[in-house]
């Protein structure tokens, strides 16, 4: 059993440790068995560090695998991941993009220059000990230390006393994001006809305290709109969307740099000067469930670099009578469909890897057809695209409850730990907090 400890404080920190996990992935001989929650804690600083570092809190977490490989080896492998990643020489904790350890090694003791296992300090350290001891509990520490020595990391750990109070040194604390699942996007809606909390976040305060409770409770990505484009809802035109929209928009993308993990922010909006006010607000992406259908949206697209979701649909607003045909197959529609509009997005000069494919539940799709689509997920990896899945509170659960859109959240967990398991890039959220705690202790017992 090998403990890895990953970190960084430089740069989009999430992104940087999924980088560097995705490349110990591909080690050749090498195993990854289990992974941390994430903590996050005040850099580790010398006296007198320069004022030009960088404070920026850390990210943490450890890794757990096997190998047959001896230290050394291993830890060469992992001091070249560092640079793929982009680490470059730097002072002696300085700040980083990625940090690469090798905390514990079985009962293995080894003390040279190049490395030291267990890592150096590793009993005062919460952000190293901490995830160590979440994969590894009894995991028992051998150097001849009498104050630790014989112990096993839980046992170390509970001195601290609460993984998420922040009262362990360095403000350790547990945060709901992970790097081995589905980033979740939080939803926010700036509408009062939404299908299922349209009219609480009208107001731009009550707006920005949601967008801070999502971030908290583990989105990545908040996903701002304001229209409705569910059965029923009130088609509006660009100027009204925007008035909707500029004043959240202008307190999120200010805020956003002031929360321990700033999101990216994401606009829902199929109209194209709308687009084109929230690229110059310094939006990340653009959620257009039209698919960009419009061709000045795609050439304004292709003059950005952001990110871009298209989803397929029928009918903007949804129509219920508007459906796929019922004798074919919806995964072979999809897909024929995605493909086509891939080639026609080539010819504008958007690059692939910019895009997110949606398969748009609920958007002409019965709900059988909808189940269908998401029980074959997995066949959309074929397009080369992430893919999202936006199932939170949808119509179609009514397959399974009879209940109102806001009392289908466990319905959604369920469906959420199960597209996690199929590796789906991102799930559109209404109640973030269920989906990441649930998303969480489901990590501890499936790899």
């Amino acid at each position: 059993m090998i403990i890895l400890g990953l970190g960084s404080n430089l740069g989009d920190r999430l992104a940087q440790l999924r980088h560097a996990f995705d490349l110990i992935k591909k080690i050749p001989t090498l195993e990854v068995t289990r992974v941390s929650p994430l903590y996050i804690s005040d850099p580790l600083l010398p006296e007198n560090a320069p004022a030009s570092w960088d404070n920026n809190p850390y990210l943490n977490l450890a890794i757990r695998c096997e190998t047959a490989m001896e230290p050394l080896e291993l830890l060469a492998r992992l001091k070249a991941i560092e640079v793929t990643a982009g680490r470059r020489p730097e002072k002696t904790w300085g700040p980083r993009i990625i940090d690469i350890d090798i905390l514990a090694w079985d009962d293995r003791i080894m003390n040279e220059d190049r490395l030291h296992i267990p890592h150096k300090s590793l009993p005062e350290r919460p952000f190293a000990l901490w995830p160590l001891a979440d994969i590894a509990p009894q995991w028992i520490y051998p150097l001849a230390d009498p104050a630790f020595q014989g112990k096993t990391a839980a046992e170390i750990a509970a001195r601290w006393g609460s993984r998420f109070s922040g009262e362990a040194p360095l403000h350790t604390r547990q945060i709901s994001q992970r790097i081995d699942s589905s980033q979740l996007i939080g939803i926010l809606n700036l509408t009062p006809d939404s299908f299922s909390d349209g009219g609480q976040y009208l107001q731009p305060e009550k707006a920005l305290q949601q967008a801070y409770h999502l971030v908290h409770s583990g989105a990545e990505i908040i996903d701002v709109g304001a229209e409705a484009t569910g059965p029923n809802a009130s088609p509006l035109n660009a100027n009204e969307e925007w008035q909707r929209l500029e004043p959240i928009l202008t307190t999120l993308m200010t805020e956003k740099t002031k929360m321990l993990i700033p999101p990216k922010i994401s606009v829902d909006t199929r109209h194209t000067n709308t687009a084109k006010k929230a690229l110059a607000f310094g939006v990340d992406w653009l959620n257009d469930i039209s698919g960009l259908s419009d061709p000045p949206l795609c050439e304004i697209a292709a003059e950005h670099s952001c990110d871009i979701v298209i989803m397929h649909h029928l009918s903007i607003p949804a129509d219920l009578s508007v459906v796929l045909p019922s004798t074919a197959n919806p995964v072979t529609l999809l897909l024929d469909w995605a493909e086509k509009n891939l080639t026609r997005l080539d010819r504008y000069g958007i690059a692939r890897d910019r895009l997110i494919f949606d398969v748009g539940i609920g958007f002409g799709k019965t709900a059988e057809q909808s189940l269908l689509l998401l029980q074959n997920i997995s066949a959309f990896k074929s397009l080369g695209l992430r893919l999202l899945v936006g199932h939170s509170r949808k119509s179609f659960l009514k397959l399974f409850v009879d209940k109102p859109p806001q009392e289908k959240d466990i319905e959604t967990l369920a469906l959420s730990l199960y597209l996690s398991r199929q590796k789906i890039d991102y799930l559109r959220i209404h109640n973030v907090e269920m989906v990441a705690r649930g998303t969480k202790i489901m990590r501890f017992f499936v790899d």
